[in-house]
């Protein structure tokens, strides 16, 4: 009996030494040929639809884990080192104030032109290195908690909101803030070593996009819908030395759509006028 067990498990699992004669024996190369054919072919799917899926979804863990005051989801993410090409798919931000959310994109950063250290910062004719191109842009702002909350600090209300800063570090930021507007003057910055150097000009181009102010609370949300925005970024002088400097945002934008409409789960009291 342990002879015969002994034969059936020879013949059911082949050793190396079987294996490589009936490799011989069935021309190896076509076999190798065929192994290394689908595994590429595998390689490849995978590539087209699932690695950017699988970029995002890391992405998303890890920025969410460092980042605390809000949710960052990312669909998809690729890139192109050649091209200097980011492409992203069904990304949004959300926290207790407002959403973002953006259909797909994609960035170009033009790598390979020349950089100029002595190039003004505050150029708006400047060629631009950055361009970005968004489908399907929604920019949704239906709270302002701090707003709120500094209001019952005022009036000496009891807080009932909850905020993601805290006062001291409030205060720790505004003083700080208030100390670097005081020696804006003082120091004077590199300006190879700012960004406004190396990207003087950021053009962007949003073929869809609707920007909504309201919530539940309101009867009513202003919604503003427009089509083929075509926008440049750019940077000038301040015009007052408290200022570091001042920003400009040109463009045009078509079918252009401000409406009021009434908010979806409202609330309160129904107006019949």
């Amino acid at each position: 009996m342990d002879g015969l067990g002994s034969k059936n498990n020879e013949s059911t699992f082949p050793s190396f030494g079987d294996l490589d004669d009936f490799l011989t024996k069935h021309n190896s190369n076509f076999i190798w040929l065929l192994v290394a054919t689908i595994l590429s072919c595998g390689w490849i799917i995978y590539l087209t639809y699932y690695n950017s899926r699988n970029i995002g979804l890391i992405l998303t863990l890890i920025i969410n884990r460092l980042y605390k005051d809000g949710y960052i989801h990312i669909g998809s993410f690729s890139f192109s080192v050649l091209s200097g090409k980011v492409m992203f798919r069904d990304v949004y931000y959300i926290n207790q104030d407002m959403s973002i959310r953006i259909q797909d994109g994609f960035l170009i950063f033009r790598w390979w032109k020349m950089y100029n250290p002595k190039q003004k910062q505050h150029d708006p004719k400047a060629e631009t290195r950055l361009y970005v191109t968004v489908n399907g842009f929604e920019f949704h702002v239906y709270n302002r908690t701090d707003l709120y909350a500094r209001l019952q600090e005022t009036f000496g209300l009891d807080p009932t909101l909850i905020t993601h800063k805290k006062d001291e570090e409030r205060g720790r930021e505004e003083n700080s803030k208030t100390l670097e507007s005081v020696n804006i003057k003082a120091e004077n910055p590199d300006p190879s070593s700012s960004w406004r150097s190396l990207i003087p000009v950021i053009k962007v181009n949003i073929s869809t996009g609707r920007l909504a102010f309201g919530n539940h609370h309101l009867p009513q949300t202003l919604c503003v819908n427009f089509e083929d925005a075509f926008l440049t970024y750019a940077t000038k002088p301040p015009s007052s030395h408290l200022d570091q400097f001042m920003h400009i945002v040109k463009g045009s934008l078509e079918n252009v759509r401000v409406m009021l409409v009434p908010s979806p789960r409202y609330l309160g009291m129904q107006n019949d006028e």
